[in-house]
């Protein structure tokens, strides 16, 4: 029997430079599997697409999945977000960031099961919002179109940035911390050499 999501569509943002690493993060290895391969697996018994977000798609052919560009590059991650909402052929859509190893498949179908009406949906934890993990409903494109041209025309005073598309869009932030698939290192972000090796011990004690 096949329950997986296709009313809401994956994305995995894979933009970014991973200057403090030295190399792309989604092709670190964990347990012999590149990093966004371990994230496929974990999203697609979930949702019935599964989609890559990169300006370096060559480097994703081993995946055989959909990557796409981004349509206005050079604005961080929400170059990524805008690429995804225009690609989309659905309302709801998972985004995820390609450095977050620790996600669980409980937490993702408590946000996709979440019952609001506000077009983004984002968990907090411990006093801080995961904006790259979290629901993004398409009917915002034109705000995030509106965003990014604003960033290049007046960029002293509008940055492009998610933390300003939260102040013009209706946001409904979800306090997990409290559930019982919460644990410390859900959210952890993959930053730096320190924390691939981090990482690989973690998965290593499993």
């Amino acid at each position: 029997m096949n329950n997986k999501r296709t009313e809401i569509t994956a994305f995995i943002l894979s933009g970014g430079k991973s200057s403090r690493i030295g190399k792309d993060k989604a092709l670190l290895s964990i347990e012999g599997k590149p990093l966004i391969q371990k994230l496929i697996e974990l999203l697609e018994p979930i949702f019935s697409e599964v989609v890559i977000s990169s300006n370096q798609p060559e480097l994703f052919n081993f995946t055989e999945k959909k990557v796409i560009k981004d349509s206005i590059p050079d604005r961080g991650p929400l170059s990524g977000i805008h690429s995804v909402l225009k690609f989309s052929d659905t309302e709801k859509n998972f985004i995820i960031s390609c450095d977050m190893p620790f996600v669980s498949v409980e937490l993702i179908d408590y946000l996709c099961e979440y019952k609001s009406n506000k077009p983004i949906v984002l968990p907090k934890a411990e006093g801080r919002v995961h904006q790259l993990c979290g629901l993004y409903s398409k009917s915002i494109l034109a705000d995030v179109e509106k965003l990014l041209f604003e960033s290049r025309t007046s960029p002293n005073k509008i940055k492009g940035s998610i933390f300003e598309l939260r102040d013009r869009v209706p946001s409904e932030i979800v306090e997990v911390s409290k559930l019982e698939f919460y644990y410390k290192d859900i959210f952890f972000n993959m930053n730096t050499l320190d924390d691939y090796e981090y990482v690989k011990n973690k998965f290593a004690s499993k």
